[in-house]
């Protein structure tokens, strides 16, 4: 009996230490339970709607070439001023027509002779379109497009003595005036030489009075300048005599726009407009409103 008891007294004492032990254990665990906070539940992210990838841009409109036409305006019919003092002439009509078939938009001023090639190189002009002859000092300084009217040379003499068709050869032994210092000086000094009277006056315009007093026998000109001259009451005197005359190397490759150097692209772009002028008839058209015979 009392072995028994004293196991059971041993039982309860192991139970009671054990019971002991595991509260000692327990109690941190349930302090830290009892006093960390809880973490705050994160709120469900909202369903991800489906985003359309970002268009591209519209591509934007290519922009029209700009470029600014310059011409002298005292120069009829090739270019003058009208009535409200705005560029006209030949050269003006043209520079609107390539310029339209090039898709390039212009605008025309009126400058002085002598501001045109400065204000095209220094790009206050694009473009000259003032009877600029092509010469090989000019194209030191700037580009030509392709001759866009040659002015020929061309005799006139009094209506008497006026051949339309006629020879050179009839002017044998003839006093013929002209300018001084100017192609058609060359022409005469290097054709006609050895079979013709050569007077040279300081313009042509003196040379032109000369023959209508009857002191010359015929004049060598630019034709346009002498056309318009025949029909002023000075020149209804006279007429024109034979063939006009086109010697490239003594009067030169005929008349350019002028560009700067630079801008190779505004050039092709003017010579190919030019070109499809030409051959669709709309150059001669132009021309025709305002010379009675070809300059091209």
């Amino acid at each position: 009996m009392l072995v028994r008891f004293l196991l059971r007294i041993a039982r309860a004492r192991e139970l009671t230490v054990g019971l002991l032990a595991g509260a000692l254990v327990a109690a941190p665990v349930i302090a830290a339970a009892q006093t960390t906070p809880s973490q705050p539940q994160r709120p469900r992210a909202a369903p991800s709607s489906k985003t359309k990838p970002a268009q591209k841009p519209a591509p934007a409109a290519p922009t029209t070439p700009k470029a600014t036409v310059v011409t002298e305006g005292s120069f009829p019919p090739f270019n003058t001023l009208d009535a409200q003092g705005k560029p006209a002439g030949f050269e003006v009509d043209l520079a609107n027509a390539i310029c339209q078939r090039a898709k390039i938009e212009c605008k025309v001023v009126a400058a002085k002779w002598d501001d045109i090639i400065p204000g095209l190189l220094d790009k206050r002009f694009d473009i000259a379109m003032a009877s600029l002859l092509i010469t090989a000092e000019r194209r030191k300084h700037i580009a030509f497009s392709r001759r866009y009217y040659t002015t020929p040379a061309a005799f006139v003499t009094g209506k008497d003595a006026a051949v339309p068709d006629g020879a050179p050869i009839l002017l044998r032994g003839k006093t013929v005036g002209t300018q001084r210092a100017t192609t058609f000086a060359d022409y005469l000094e290097r054709t006609f030489r050895k079979t013709i009277k050569l007077r040279q006056f300081p313009s042509g315009e003196d040379a032109r009075r000369e023959l209508a007093a009857g002191k010359l026998d015929a004049v060598l000109g630019d034709k346009v300048s002498l056309w318009k001259w025949l029909g002023t009451a000075e020149g209804s005197c006279c007429a024109f005599f034979g063939q006009d005359i086109k010697d490239t190397r003594t009067l030169g490759e005929g008349v350019g726009a002028g560009f700067r150097k630079g801008d190779s692209k505004l050039r092709e772009a003017f010579n190919k407009a030019l070109a499809e002028l030409i051959a669709d008839g709309t150059y001669k058209k132009v021309a025709d409103k305002y010379f009675p015979f070809p300059i091209y």
